[in-house]
């Protein structure tokens, strides 16, 4: 095996190491995808039984509240009865909106992170691409370079050389 040989299989074994790199690579950010998208429905979930769990604790002080009037006398209608339900239910209502709120920042933060996963991958796909074609080709050009006969310097003064008998004389 010449030097021309040498150069070239070393060439492509690297160019093979960037597309297995490449590989791995993209697999990883495909493994981190599905994560932030798991992530994201557990964050769903999570604030879907928040909101729940506020909607049930507002019902049972409502109701809470109900028997409390009616074992004291108080009227369902009277004005500081009805003020305080609704106290509890504004408030409640507010909670609500800020788990709600609190729901759309986190799964914007998953979506974003999905999205940026997503673009790294192809750049790693497209780096690992252009990684192993300019090993190849440079290996293809030590190749083309270290061929046994005359070396391209070489072919060029020939060249040179018949270019000057023809014009110089």
């Amino acid at each position: 095996m010449g030097v021309e040989t040498a150069l070239l299989v070393s060439s492509l074994a690297s160019a093979g190491g960037s597309v297995i790199q490449g590989y791995h690579s993209s697999k990883a950010l495909s493994n981190d995808i599905a994560r932030y998208q798991d992530e994201k429905k557990y964050a769903e979930l999570r604030a879907l039984q928040e909101e729940n769990d506020r909607t049930e604790a507002m019902n049972i002080i409502l109701n809470n509240n109900r028997a409390i009037a009616g074992a004291s006398g108080i009227l369902d209608d009277s004005r500081s009865f009805l003020t305080i339900q609704q106290d509890v239910f504004n408030s409640a209502k507010e909670d609500i909106s800020n788990i709600r709120l609190n729901k759309n920042i986190a799964t914007s933060k998953y979506d974003q992170q999905i999205i940026n996963s997503k673009i790294q991958k192809q750049s790693v796909f497209w780096g690992s691409l252009s990684s192993a074609s300019s090993s190849a080709l440079q290996g293809w050009g030590y190749y083309q370079y270290y061929q046994p006969g005359k070396t391209p310097f070489q072919k060029e003064q020939v060249k040179a050389k018949a270019f000057d008998k023809r014009w110089r004389g």
